[in-house]
């Protein structure tokens, strides 16, 4: 079902019109300062949200207007956001300034942007004053255990007209706008299926070198893909994965057999390698260990710290000390933003 986060109809954007939109922004996304922009004297923004199984899915659409979204460096050290945006515009332009680079995309393109790094997004209408555009809200953990390094990725355009883009494209707008219509299992994997053909286009060299050769390797590496997708899941079973990847819990043990792995094994140092990055990021510092240990997947601590411990040969609070702490460099300010 889709639910409205914000809406605002009129020519009188006060303050406290201001204010709720700053609000819900730092409710459904994360802390940042906001500014609206009127082209017109009436205007219209709007946005909403729908899901593709635990994948949200939002439309931004502003009639008459300018936005700008800015996360300074300070929010992100005082807040626990971790998550990607996948930006896919249909009408008008969006730009996207992070970590020394920036990209304007318009329909035809899309680009990923990071709670973890200062940004700034501005959301331009097109000539008939019309702005369209959806984010996919990903989880970090998913991001980084398909993609290496996905923060070189933000504020780069990448074109959708064409492969695993446009596929993927297609897939979340659709899943956003015949959510309703789409049944929860269903949802959910046709929502895996616009992220593998999406990191199939944002990691080509990575995904070239592990195309499978025939049915077992491609049955094979679905599993692999949907394990590391959903490692955090505390209750990823055998027959949970198997039951995803459309075989037998018997079958399921074979082929991971072939690969010289074991379910159990294997999950555990996806969680544990999840967690080892997280501990090492100097942006995640206000994270407690607890919290990280229960975002890899991990239902007790004291198991989380002597399996790390076993894994790494050092404590998670040993890997957090060492952390360095890289200061984030600072996003140029805009003149009149409302903080949050």
């Amino acid at each position: 079902m889709t639910q409205v986060l914000y809406e605002y109809s009129g020519p009188l954007f006060d303050s406290e019109q201001s204010a709720r939109f700053v609000a819900s922004v730092g409710r459904d996304y994360y802390a940042a300062d906001c500014l609206v922009r009127p082209e017109q004297e009436d205007f219209l923004l709007r946005n909403t949200r729908s899901w593709a199984g635990q994948l949200p899915i939002s439309e931004h659409s502003c009639v008459g207007a300018r936005t700008v979204v800015q996360r300074s460096s300070r929010q992100v050290r005082d807040s626990s956001a971790d998550i990607y945006l996948l930006w896919i515009p249909v009408r008008g332009s969006v730009t996207i300034s992070q970590g020394g680079r920036s990209a304007v995309i318009g329909r035809g393109n899309l680009a990923l942007s990071s709670s973890r790094e200062p940004l700034c997004i501005l959301t331009e209408p097109d000539d008939r004053q019309e702005h369209l555009s959806y984010q996919v809200s990903l989880p970090a953990r998913i991001i980084e255990e398909a993609l290496p390094d996905p923060r070189r990725l933000c504020a780069v355009g990448y074109s959708s007209q064409l492969g695993g883009a446009r596929i993927a494209r297609e897939l979340f707008l659709s899943l956003h706008n015949e959510g309703d219509r789409i049944d929860g299992p269903s949802s959910a994997a046709l929502a895996q299926s616009a992220l593998e053909a999406l990191f199939r286009t944002l990691a080509p060299d990575r995904c070239d070198a592990a195309q499978p050769a025939g049915a077992r390797a491609m049955k094979l590496q679905r599993l692999l893909d949907y394990i590391a997708l959903n490692h955090s899941d505390p209750e990823l079973t055998t027959e949970k994965a198997a039951a995803a990847c459309e075989i037998s819990t018997r079958y399921l043990h074979y082929l991971l057999k072939a690969r010289g792995l074991r379910f159990h094994d294997h999950l555990w140092d996806a969680r544990l390698d999840s967690a080892h990055r997280q501990l090492a990021d100097p942006a995640l510092a206000r994270r407690t260990i607890a919290e990280i240990a229960y975002t890899a997947g991990f239902k007790s601590t004291a198991h989380f710290s002597r399996s790390f411990r076993r894994r790494f040969q050092q404590s998670p609070r040993d890997v957090r000390n060492r952390a360095g702490q890289e200061g984030d460099p600072m996003v140029s300010s805009e003149t009149g933003l409302h903080r949050h």
